[in-house]
């Protein structure tokens, strides 16, 4: 049953709520992280028993790719929640919508966290004796096969090269990068200035090792086929599928505000205009997840309602019911820009 749940979920990611419910009802579009899909589908039916004349529809893709929908593809969305905060600032802060100066956005909302590890079956090789301390060195095995997201669209993608990075740090061990991620054609190079390292990803790559899938949640479908044997993923997402995950130590999971200073010394940086005004610049630090509603989203009221209630009692027992951690208080960036509603359950960050 669960293969089939995976397939049918993964076949494109999209989650609508079932036809026939009434063309009468609002239709309230939420784009998220593909590692939210479970969580806010959860979310979805309990918002919508309380508003019965409201149709949430959740589509979930790589958080890149989250917002592309919007400030490139032009697509209309109530809700926006992704699973790098620091995203929103950067792709949606600094672009203005069509024929206007005013950004997409000018607040988010800090809501969840997460932790990276590495997730498999019983089936994968070597699946008896891999654990938290081997890891790097099972999975550099030639007959070992190993997933990624692609950097160049989702969150948990950068990450898993950053992780890789790190870890020849903490490992004190300069081959782990290239024995677990392998090459690609062209490279993935690196920049090192005093301590700081920045991995380049170029526009236009072919992996000779790893698989690389869209978003971190379309590897699960070949982790269950075997076609892979390990796959990075987010804690939460590889729990609500029941597969087996190792935890890594936290100074290179990206899970702890301890080891901040740590995480810092690696990035990611796309090597090639992505985007039509910013250059990203992924940094090391942790993870946090975070929403806002887009400016001209078309239910700017009813998705306010939405986020106050996924931070919320009800919203944060999905999130636990799912392994997804609620980050207590949620935080947010510009209170004088947040709706009103919603204001008194947060506190500000910078």
């Amino acid at each position: 049953m669960r293969c089939v749940i995976i397939a049918l979920l993964l076949s494109s990611l999209i989650i609508f709520s079932i036809p026939g419910c009434g063309s009468d009802k609002t239709k309230l579009r939420v784009i998220n992280a593909g590692s939210l899909m479970v969580p806010f589908s959860e979310m979805e039916k309990a918002f919508e028993a309380e508003h019965p004349d409201v149709d949430v529809l959740i589509e979930g893709h790589g958080s890149i790719q989250v917002i592309r929908h919007v400030t490139e593809l032009y697509a209309e969305a109530d809700v926006i929640a992704v699973a790098d905060y620091s995203l929103l600032p950067m792709m949606m802060y600094q672009t203005p919508m069509p024929d206007t100066e005013m950004p997409y956005a000018d607040w988010l909302i800090k809501f969840a966290t997460n932790r990276l590890g590495i997730t498999y079956t019983p089936s994968s090789k070597y699946a008896d004796e891999v654990n938290s301390e081997n890891w790097y060195q099972v999975l550099s095995r030639p007959d070992v096969k190993v997933g990624i997201s692609d950097a160049r669209f989702d969150s948990c993608g950068y990450r898993a090269l950053m992780t890789c990075k790190l870890a020849e740090l903490y490992y004190d061990n300069d081959q782990i990068f290239e024995g677990v991620i392998g090459e690609f054609s062209p490279e993935i190079t690196f920049e090192e200035r005093d301590g700081h390292y920045s991995i380049i990803i170029p526009e236009i790559f072919r992996p000779e090792k790893v698989s690389v899938r869209g978003s971190s949640v379309a590897l699960l479908s070949t982790i269950e086929s075997g076609d892979i044997d390990y796959a990075f993923m987010y804690e939460s997402v590889s729990r609500q599928y029941g597969l087996e995950f190792i935890e890594l130590p936290v100074e290179i999971d990206l899970s702890s505000n301890e080891c901040e200073d740590f995480y810092e010394q690696v990035e990611c940086r796309l090597a090639f205009q992505r985007f039509a005004s910013v250059v990203p610049v992924f940094n090391g630090e942790p993870i946090v997840y975070a929403m806002t509603v887009p400016e001209n989203a078309p239910h700017p009221d009813l998705a306010a309602e939405f986020i106050q209630f996924v931070i919320g009692p009800r919203g944060n027992e999905a999130l636990s019911n799912t392994y997804q951690p609620a980050l207590v208080p949620p935080w947010t960036d510009a209170l004088e820009n947040t709706p009103a509603e919603i204001g008194n359950l947060l506190e500000v960050t910078d």
